[in-house]
């Protein structure tokens, strides 16, 4: 009889790499060495990122699809984004 070899799947990192990164970003943000030319530079490309992010998100939403999942699905998403504003709106609150 001949041994079969089965192929193993490589599993996934146990901690993804972004989530490194972003622990080494907290811990150069945090020892103040960054020039604060640089930290505003930051600040603004973070800003256009997401705002390119978020268009990208809502070019992608196509109308007539959406328009045809009915009320209830309609009646869904506005309960849970009322739902998300409120705890935003109170957490804000809260800490401030």
């Amino acid at each position: 009889a001949q041994a079969t070899t089965v192929p193993v799947a490589k599993r996934p990192p146990l901690v993804p790499l972004f989530v490194l990164g972003f622990l080494a970003a907290v811990a150069l943000r945090s020892t103040g060495v960054l020039p604060d030319a640089l930290l505003t530079a930051a600040h603004t490309v973070q800003e256009l990122l997401l705002a390119a992010a978020l268009f990208a998100l809502g070019s992608a939403v196509h109308l007539p699809t959406l328009s045809r999942t009915g009320a209830r699905v309609a009646a869904l998403g506005l309960t849970a984004w009322l739902l998300v504003a409120g705890v935003s709106l109170t957490a804000v609150h809260l800490v401030t």
